[in-house]
């Protein structure tokens, strides 16, 4: 994790833990021998279907393994999407569960030079996760683990202009726009905390990290073959959920 990842997902973590803290003490009030926020632990249950909603930031690399003096395009942005899932807690305080989710955002890098002229762009359109969870309940505090497998779709463009000043691989190929659209799939795992406001609506915030590995690009019969690794991808996230 980068250091603006860990920084946003500590913050993130404390505004939700003072947050929950405070609504949970303003509804049920003190309770002289206990703090507020297990004043009611003995009866939370995680158990059962639950869908919501969450926003968040990402960072994401594109490196060239196979061309070494080719840049590493780097792409970040805010993102927001929804999630379903479903806990089940077992005998004690864990809790098994899995989870679903899907992101759409405004998520671009400047565009990069590889060589004198020839210029490479990429976006990332939608990615999501199923994962399972691992928790353990504190009453209606949950700290989890999470991982499984993760998505992907997205773009990579090559651009070359035409001129007499431009490479000669421009000049020889002539002006072209070419575009591989691509979807891939990878791992996530990463942690999180959620916390119940009441039994109908928890919130959370959670860390993930993706990795696709590297796959080649045909972009078009004009452009060269791209290998790309997309790995270490940072995303910090938080969201409300509806359980019933």
């Amino acid at each position: 994790m980068n250091k603006f990842s860990a920084t946003s997902f500590a913050a993130l973590t404390a505004i939700f833990l003072t947050s929950t803290s405070a609504f949970a003490a303003d509804i049920r009030g003190s309770v002289k021998d206990e703090p507020a926020i297990f004043t009611e632990a003995k009866a939370t249950n995680w158990t059962g279907f639950y869908a919501g909603v969450h926003g968040g930031w990402s960072d994401w690399n594109f490196e060239r393994p196979d061309d070494a003096s080719s840049p590493t395009q780097e792409i970040e942005g805010y993102f927001g999407g929804g999630q379903i899932g479903y806990d089940v807690q077992l005998p004690g305080s864990f809790v098994l569960g899995v989870v679903a989710d899907a992101s759409v955002g405004d998520l671009s890098g400047d565009i990069y030079k590889d060589g004198s002229a020839i210029t490479v762009d990429s976006e990332i359109d939608a990615f999501g996760t199923i994962r399972g969870r691992l928790g353990y309940s504190l009453g209606r505090i949950m700290p989890y683990v999470t991982g499984g497998a993760a998505w992907v779709v997205g773009s990579t463009s090559e651009h070359c202009p035409k001129g007499p000043t431009y490479s000669s691989h421009c000049n020889k190929a002539g002006k072209y726009d070419e575009t591989d659209d691509f979807t891939r799939f990878g791992w996530a795992y990463g942690g999180g905390i959620a916390g119940k406001v009441n039994n109908h609506i928890d919130v959370f915030a959670e860390y993930l990290r993706l990795d696709f590995g590297t796959e080649s690009h045909d972009l078009g019969p004009k452009s060269s073959d791209r290998d790309v690794r997309i790995d270490g991808v940072n995303v910090v996230k938080a969201g409300v959920n509806w359980r019933f």
